[in-house]
């Protein structure tokens, strides 16, 4: 198994240097500078690498443009996988190689190529003791796991009955826009017609021959960005059991689902592509019979921002009190009709519960950083991952399932 380096960090490759390691890992890396080192860069465009490499002390050896060359070096000890397209290849070499790997989804398009991810992470832990994580990061947001510490005790009892999830979708670029992201000139455009080849390819194999173009674009959407609502989803309630009904109209923009969950929870979930009205909004309302648990993720790509919870149920009422100035508790003429008791004197019955609601703030660690720490304890402590390669395949072969099951409207 790869160990930390001398100075106890966890020597750390990347393979892709797109907008999420720019404006997320590498900040966050730095951040945790106690934990981890930032060792080696992959990635197809060397002017990126050159860039990064000053900003963030990685010398020009310790630059990749082939990732078989990254996984085999001695330099790192765990692999951030985050290249555009299939994340499969490039976490199999790492794991054959014995590191570490945290894998940034959406993990693949294909069933085949989840399978042996899964098979490759299994025989890396068994010979090496290599660990895998999904890089699910809204699985650490401290309000999500508040929620989730509320909600699934009472799922796993068949006490949710119903979920409103929506997530309104913002486009990425109002809130990229603030950031600084190198957007180099030295990609090939044979390597980007490959890249979009190799993915029609994949979405034939997942959907059949001349898929609705509606469906085509919301599986796209599902791989990418639903897959967080799925997981997350996943957390509170269990593996999905199936999908009633689901639709996608607007060019595959937009698209509905009356997902089922264990134990008859039915999940109402929406997925709406709002262009560029600056807000978004992912949020999850969960029914019980004496509770409402609602969840309104943060902004991921705002530092600070963070996610809230909103608890409403019902609880006993304060006992009455007598009215200001009265306190002999004593009833006075004209409090009520011959022959009512009245209780303590009051004056009128007793209130009976209360319905309450709470605004939990549960805590301002960044969801990214607490990712990054759970990694740090799994390769250091044995900690068990949070969500490792089974769970990616199956939500992999979910999405499939769930994309084949939409119609275009």
């Amino acid at each position: 198994m790869a160990k930390p380096s001398g100075n106890g960090r966890i020597r750390i490759g990347i393979i892709g240097s797109g907008a999420i390691s720019q404006i997320i890992h590498l900040p966050t890396l730095k951040q945790l500078r106690n934990q981890f080192e930032i060792a080696a860069l992959c990635d197809i465009s060397a002017e990126t690498m050159s860039v990064l490499g000053v900003e963030y002390g990685v010398p020009a050896h310790a630059q990749f443009t082939d990732y078989r060359a990254l996984c085999a070096s001695d330099l790192v000890d765990a692999v951030l996988i985050c290249p555009m397209g299939t994340h499969v290849p490039y976490a199999i070499e790492a794991l054959r190689h014995g590191k570490h790997v945290l894998v940034e989804k959406p993990l693949t398009s294909r069933l085949d190529e989840a399978d042996a991810f899964v098979a490759a992470s299994l025989e890396a832990r068994e010979k090496h003791g290599a660990v895998t994580l999904m890089a699910y990061m809204k699985r650490h947001d401290v309000g999500y796991q508040y929620a989730q510490r509320l909600v699934r005790p009472l799922a796993d009892k068949g006490e949710i009955r119903f979920v409103e999830a929506h997530h309104i979708h913002s486009r990425n670029e109002r809130y990229m826009d603030y950031f600084s992201v190198i957007r180099p000139s030295d990609i090939p455009a044979s390597a980007v017609e490959s890249m979009k080849q190799q993915y029609a390819t994949d979405v034939e194999l997942a959907l059949g021959t001349n898929p609705d173009p509606r469906v085509a674009r919301a599986y796209h959407i599902m791989t990418g960005s639903s897959i967080h609502d799925l997981y997350t989803l996943n957390g509170m309630l269990g593996r999905p059991v199936g999908i009633v009904a689901s639709e996608a109209w607007d060019d595959g923009f937009c698209y509905r689902t009356m997902f089922e969950f264990p134990n008859g929870t039915k999940v109402n979930y929406a997925w709406i592509d709002i262009r560029d009205v600056r807000r978004f909004q992912q949020e999850f309302a969960c029914y019980g019979p004496d509770i409402r648990v609602s969840i309104s993720f943060c902004q991921p790509f705002i530092a600070g921002d963070v996610s809230t919870v909103r608890v409403q149920q019902m609880e006993p009422s304060p006992a009455d009190p007598a009215p200001y100035g009265r306190h002999d508790g004593t009833a006075h003429a004209g409090d009520a009709s011959p022959g009512l008791v009245l209780p303590g004197g009051e004056g009128w019955p007793a209130a009976g519960t209360a319905h309450t609601e709470k605004c939990v703030t549960a805590g301002f660690d960044n969801q990214f950083k607490r990712e990054w720490q759970h990694f740090h304890a799994c390769i250091t402590r044995g900690v068990e991952p949070v969500v490792g390669a089974q769970e990616a395949r199956d939500d992999t072969a979910f999405i499939i399932e769930w994309a084949r099951a939409t119609r275009g409207v």
